[in-house]
């Protein structure tokens, strides 16, 4: 056989598939919770690695749907110390996913046979983790099941494996293993273990756990059984041994049993290249990878492990997570292996990619600069200003304001609206009632000095905008629409809402004193939700290319062009813009498996807030620009969350058995 070949390697069986979709089968590599690993050849003699579902999941269509997704999805991970997902689909009743061939032992395999890494090759290890995991993020993932068996220590730097079908194993488990916790003993993180929200958080805290095992060749919670090793996790200190000072606070800060007080994996790579910006991105992985691995039998030479950068500010913790939409933690996945694939293109006007080379250095710095090929464009992160690293550092604390919502009076919504307008603050048993009775109140809007709120009110199938004062006295209509929201402008003195012109929705504004109506759009396309920014322009959301994208416009020049923000093709709806302007969010994905984003106000710099969700939409930013609630959950039962903007901290703030929509915080 020509090429490398992995130590867990064995030649075919009768029963193994000589060919899957375009690849021919050499040899099988491994076995796992999928199904089975084969190292497969495309028609370019390229290496791949070729993971084929086992026959009980590829008969489940819900498991195959969403594994295709999740494939789908993971095919966004830029590949800098990723393993990049080249492919998936379907051959002669056989589900695959084709992923780059690595050749090298996992990091178990490395520690399992030769003991604890040297502090070179240790720091190397923790640097190019955390920067596969911004890589994760930025797209929108978590891996979910990160442990040492999901690193690979090739000769370009360790590369994280497995992150593209957690997810997809989930939902089959929560079919069969009802109840029950699914994931690797020792690496999942409290929440996981407790099946509360899954955020990025558990991926940072399976860092931690990977880096002691690293250093001391033992895991932080010990050994024994499942029960065990979740019990030690949820209640018990993480016994981290010795590490290197570099090392030791980042490690302890991302054990923290509150997800909400981890650092993000982005602090972490911050941290660990000493915050001296992306110039000393290269000095410090040359002297960290030290390590020649070729395989179990490769070896290695030490030098001094480099200086070690001051710790970051400790996190302020916030409120414990509480339990809402639940999701159980992951099952063990199985070993990938991979080769190179294609450059992917870079963004218009983002500056030209470079080339992907084999050296870890390069790989790494380019994880730092480069968060992530989201939805096949590459966007650059710049490294922030001391006084942002600072903020970031210091985890925000939980707004005190309450919240306009909702109040779903009956069940029926949304096919039947019996909804009032009320007041609620987080933590409260009670609602206060400010706009009630038979008609249907729905999206309440403040007014920017907070003396006005704006709303929605249907009755027998016509819609009206209406205000009233903030204590829910006064109640006035002001014009008829077509349904959706109303919005303010920023001095408060007009209402920007949809109404009808023929068979088409298009966007007008009204002056409250004068009633004056102005025609802001005149175009045929399906179009809604608009939004005033407290910089003066209009977002909105159109079908005007095609699907749903987000756009906006200045309101002072009607019929002037709009300009498009989201651009990948993937549904974008609910936009809702920061206090001071200058980023918007909005639900992204399909009803199904929505997701809550942030861009900044050009569009650029896109990011994801929340992962694994279901139906989350409606974001609304606290007053501080800091906390963003939205809605998750089927349309008749919602459930409010919160979660910090820079996608921690996510918790449940309704309470049980009250069914609250369309929260509106600033």
């Amino acid at each position: 056989m020509d090429g490398p070949r992995a130590s867990s390697q064995r030649d075919p069986r009768p029963d193994d598939p000589t060919r899957i979709g375009r690849y021919r089968i050499e040899s099988k590599i491994g076995e796992g919770g999928m199904g089975a690993v084969y190292l497969g050849r495309d028609e370019a003699g390229h290496l791949v690695a070729v993971k084929v579902v086992r026959a009980e999941l590829a008969g489940d269509r819900t498991f195959l749907a969403r594994f295709h997704d999740e494939a789908a999805n993971a095919q966004r991970v830029a590949s800098f110390c990723t393993a990049q997902v080249l492919e998936h689909g379907e051959d002669r009743g056989l589900a695959y996913m084709v992923t780059e061939y690595i050749d090298g032992p996992s990091l178990l395999e490395h520690v399992s046979e030769k003991g604890a890494l040297s502090p070179g090759m240790l720091h190397g290890v923790a640097v190019g983790v955390a920067a596969a995991l911004v890589a994760i993020h930025s797209a929108g993932l978590v891996h979910r099941d990160l442990k040492p068996s999901n690193v690979l220590l090739s000769i370009s730097g360790p590369r994280v494996i497995d992150f593209g079908i957690a997810r997809a194993l989930d939902m089959a488990s929560s079919h069969t293993r009802t109840g029950q916790v699914v994931g690797t003993p020792g690496w999942i993180a409290p929440e996981q273990i407790t099946t509360q929200q899954v955020t990025p958080a558990v991926d940072v805290f399976a860092w931690g756990c990977l880096v002691a095992y690293a250093a001391s060749g033992r895991n932080p919670f010990g050994q024994g059984s499942f029960q065990l090793l979740a019990a030690r996790a949820v209640h018990a200190d993480p016994e981290v041994g010795d590490l290197p000072p570099s090392l030791s606070g980042l490690v302890q800060a991302a054990l923290r049993k509150d997800p909400g007080a981890r650092p993000s994996a982005r602090d972490l790579l911050l941290a660990l290249v000493g915050g001296a910006g992306e110039a000393a991105v290269p000095t410090e992985l040359g002297e960290s990878w030290t390590a020649v691995v070729g395989g179990p039998g490769g070896t290695s030479r030490d030098v001094p492990a480099p200086p070690p950068p001051a710790p970051p500010p400790p996190p302020v913790p916030v409120p414990a997570t509480r339990p809402g939409h639940e999701h159980p933690a992951e099952r063990p996945t199985e070993r990938e292996y991979a080769v190179p694939p294609p450059v992917l293109p870079t963004a218009p006007g983002r500056g030209d990619r470079p080339s992907r080379r084999t050296a870890f250095i390069a790989s790494t710095v380019a994880g730092v600069l480069v968060a992530g090929a989201v939805a096949g464009g590459i966007y650059y992160l710049t490294r922030p200003s001391e006084k942002a690293k600072n903020t970031a550092a210091q985890a925000a604390a939980f707004p005190s304001e309450p919240l306009l919502v909702r109040i779903d009076t009956a069940p029926g919504w949304p096919k039947t609206c019996h909804a009032d307008i009320g007041l609620y603050t987080p933590g409260k048993p009670a609602v206060q009632t400010l706009a009630g009775g038979s008609p249907c109140d729905v999206l309440p809007e403040r007014s920017p000095d907070g003396r006005l709120i704006a709303f929605t009110r249907s009755d027998g199938g016509a819609s009206e905008a209406w205000v009233m004062n903030a204590d829910g006295s006064g109640p006035r209509k002001v014009t008829d629409i077509a349904g959706g929201r109303v919005t303010w402008s920023p001095d408060g003195k007009h209402l920007a809402y949809m109404g009808r012109q023929g068979d088409t929705k298009q966007i007008f504004a009204i002056g409250l004193r004068d009633r004056k109506v102005t025609q802001l759009t005149d175009d045929a396309s399906v179009k809604d939700d608009p939004m005033w920014s407290s910089t003066g322009r209009l977002v909105f959301w159109s079908k005007r290319d095609g699907v749903e994208q987000i756009y906006t416009l200045d309101p002072d020049r009607p019929g002037a062009p709009w300009t498009r923000l989201t651009k990948d093709g993937v549904r974008s709806v609910d936009p809702e813009w920061s206090p001071d302007g200058s980023k918007i969010a909005f639900a992204r994905g399909t009803p199904d498996d929505g997701t809550i984003w942030t861009m900044s106000a050009d569009g650029s710099g896109p990011r994801a807030v929340t992962t694994g969700g279901r139906h989350d939409m409606d974001p609304a930013w606290s007053a501080d620009g800091r906390w963003i609630c939205y809605v998750r959950g089927a349309v008749e039962d919602p459930v409010i969350h919160a979660v910090r903007a820079d996608g921690t901290g996510d918790q449940v703030i309704t309470p049980a058995g009250r069914a609250f929509g369309h929260p509106n915080w600033s």
